[in-house]
């Protein structure tokens, strides 16, 4: 049996939904094992050392032949290879890709501003969070997952990105908790028995360390 992958991150205090999380559900969905490698933010010039990463940044994988992949989405890619969780018809491919950076872009809009800018903030709340909730909400009204009825890397991207925002932002809250279909997926995902089980495993070691 080959060794498993080895996903590195920066640890950060209560970061649940980050891409780091986003990249360990794509893994678990696809049956995939990983060993996490923290670092401190002190240490990321360290984790980065002999140009692993080109923008500098984590997370990264690094794989059981020493090669080093970076990008949630190049990541999602080759943990789901080969599985449904990275559809191998063009067509569900388009639909995961489409929905998936719908989510990546709610979560990196919400990343776009200073906590104490107090305009942007507000444009965000009131412009681009109802876009993207009331966008995501109407696909999996249609739909069970983003590329249909088997969960992709796509589903793990909105959800992390959803739980982003709403563990941090009331109005997005307010959102959430008014888009069911929505909420419907969420909890559908979290269902899944691999997920399920996973999140347990998160739940117990946050209780002990709220970084990990």
């Amino acid at each position: 049996m080959s060794k498993p992958d080895k996903l590195h991150y920066v640890r950060l205090p209560k970061a649940l939904g980050g891409r780091a999380e986003m990249t360990r559900l794509a893994y678990v969905l696809a049956g995939k094992p990983y060993v996490d490698v923290h670092w401190s933010f002190s240490e990321v010039s360290e984790a980065l050392e002999g140009g692993k990463n080109p923008f500098n940044q984590l997370p990264i994988v690094e794989t059981a032949d020493g090669k080093f992949l970076y990008q949630t989405l190049a990541i999602m890619q080759h943990a789901g290879q080969g599985t449904p969780v990275w559809p191998s018809d063009p067509e569900a491919l388009n639909r995961a890709l489409a929905v998936g950076m719908g989510g990546y872009d709610l979560y990196q809009w919400f990343g776009s501003f200073a906590a104490d800018d107090e305009v942007a903030k507000k444009k965000f709340e009131t412009r681009r969070a109802p876009q993207f909730f009331k966008g995501l909400n109407a696909i999996y009204e249609g739909r069970k997952f983003a590329a249909g009825d088997e969960p992709s890397f796509a589903d793990c991207m909105v959800r992390e990105a959803v739980y982003w925002c709403v563990r941090r932002n009331e109005a997005c809250k307010e959102l959430y908790d008014g888009t069911p279909h929505l909420r419907a997926f969420v909890e559908r995902f979290d269902a899944l028995p691999a997920v399920k089980e996973f999140l347990a495993k998160q739940a117990a070691a946050r209780a002990v360390d709220d970084s990990l």
